[in-house]
């Protein structure tokens, strides 16, 4: 695996840097998914509708925003 660099807020920075490993791991491979798949879009509009997408399925099994916040901020 590369490690590459993110740029996000500073909330889900300091929630990054606290949380556990085992919450960092859950966390990467989900995201790791989510690029693979958009790095396989040829145009934007095909990235932002596979982003609400996403996020739609994300919801529907109870992924919310507010849990995924909740989730990154349990102490370990």
């Amino acid at each position: 695996m590369e490690r590459i660099i993110l740029e996000v807020d500073d909330q889900v920075a300091k929630s990054w840097r606290y949380s556990s490993e085992k919450k960092r791991q859950e966390v990467n491979n989900t995201i790791n998914k989510m690029l693979q798949i958009a790095f396989k879009r040829k145009e934007d509009t095909d990235f932002i509708e596979f982003i609400k997408e996403v996020q739609d399925k994300a919801a529907e099994r109870g992924l919310t925003e507010d849990v995924l916040n909740d989730i990154l901020n349990e102490p370990d």
